[in-house]
């Protein structure tokens, strides 16, 4: 029997974008993993009621009033100010408001929030010792190990994480290595079904190899543009993405590199459909890499590009059959692996191979599948199992 879930998250709707100004500050990946969660406890037959932060960066001082959604009645917006610490406060508060209007006439069977955040966590946090609701942790982008975060910020992450973790009921988790005492599904990204007629693409003579990331040091462009001293084969690279690196991209002489800066979705989306070959560099043996799973490799999976990437996570455990894995965030390996890759993606034979054993891995995690692990752990978290 489906259940009802509250999930707390940060989603984004054409209504409140309009209202907040929020366009500039959407994280993209975490739009399409927050859009496949909803969809994939509704496939479970689960009741699901959506709490989103929408979130801002505005240092406007500006409050915006909290909503329900009219395009999707499902999901309801938190107040918000736009100005630090006051928005953390305001999203806190308003949600548990929310909850505490939702309880005194409505079941709630668990609450998932997501990831180790301050407007989500303290949230669940206190819904569980209120209610003794069950707390099932969306568990991803360990912000305690992110160099892009602040120390102080940090030091609040794990102050939460050594409170959180021991009372959690269950966890969705990045990748198969993160550790939690309590029931857990993996869910690495959003794997989308595509016909198997993509799988017999024509090839170009000269392979588009596509490279999209946050430019800094821990997405590993550095690496890749070392790697281009190590091969002499024939392609065109384009680099996409904005960061504290983009100089390096833009100064830096190579005929086949093309950088086309910072694209929105569709833009992306496009250039990754001419795209033949696709590259995630980002670093391995850091101590971010053990808590995240680069969500644009389940877009090229589900797109059958060929995808050369480092040995970050559980990459080689889940991908070894079909993708070109480096290690030791090694450049001259990276050059090794592209090569390797250009030479499959001529050959007719092998890449449909390759292609094949792709389309394996996005069966066994059809969003129907997920769906039946997530309901076990609902069962589980709710002590129905």
């Amino acid at each position: 029997m489906g259940k009802r879930i509250l999930y707390i998250t940060n989603y984004y709707l054409e209504d409140v974008v309009e209202q907040r100004n929020s366009a500039p500050f959407i994280w993209q990946a975490g739009q399409n993993k927050s859009s496949y969660m909803i969809k994939m406890f509704q496939q479970g037959g689960n009741d699901v009621i959506v709490w989103s932060n929408a979130w801002t960066d505005s240092r406007s001082g500006k409050y915006f009033k909290g909503f329900q959604s009219k395009i999707q009645e499902n999901v309801f917006y938190s107040d918000i100010i736009g100005a630090p610490l006051l928005n953390i406060w305001a999203c806190r508060n308003s949600c548990k408001r929310f909850i505490a209007r939702y309880v005194q006439n409505n079941k709630i069977d668990a609450i998932v929030f997501y990831n180790m955040r301050m407007e989500n966590t303290p949230v669940a946090l206190w819904a569980k010792k209120k209610w003794n609701l069950p707390i099932i942790l969306q568990y991803e982008d360990g912000l305690t190990q992110d160099a892009t975060v602040s120390k102080i910020k940090q030091i609040f992450y794990r102050n939460m994480e050594k409170e959180a973790l021991p009372m959690l009921d269950g966890a969705f988790l990045v990748n198969s290595k993160i550790q939690v005492k309590c029931p857990s599904v993996v869910i690495r990204g959003v794997i989308q079904e595509q016909t198997a007629n993509q799988i017999c693409e024509n090839t170009n003579e000269i392979p588009k190899i596509l490279f999209a990331s946050t430019l800094d040091e821990q997405r590993g462009i550095k690496v890749v543009l070392e790697a281009l001293k190590h091969t002499n084969q024939e392609f065109e690279l384009y680099i996409t993405g904005r960061g504290p690196l983009e100089s390096f991209v833009t100064e830096y002489k190579d005929h086949r590199l093309h950088y086309l800066g910072y694209l929105d979705y569709e833009a992306y989306q496009e250039n990754l459909q001419q795209a033949d070959i696709c590259v995630n560099a980002q670093l391995a043996h850091s101590e971010f890499g053990s808590f995240s799973f680069p969500s644009k490799i389940s877009e090229y999976i589900s797109n059958y590009k060929l995808v050369v990437s480092s040995d970050v996570a559980d990459v080689k455990e889940a991908l070894g059959k079909f993708a070109f894995i480096y290690e030791n965030d090694n450049p001259k390996k990276l050059a090794e692996q592209i090569d390797q890759a250009i030479l499959v993606y001529h050959n007719p034979q092998k890449r449909k191979q390759y292609q094949e054993n792709m389309q394996r891995y996005i069966n066994e995690n059809a969003i129907e599948i997920i769906a039946q692990k997530a309901n076990q752990l609902f069962e589980q978290a709710t002590g129905e199992l």
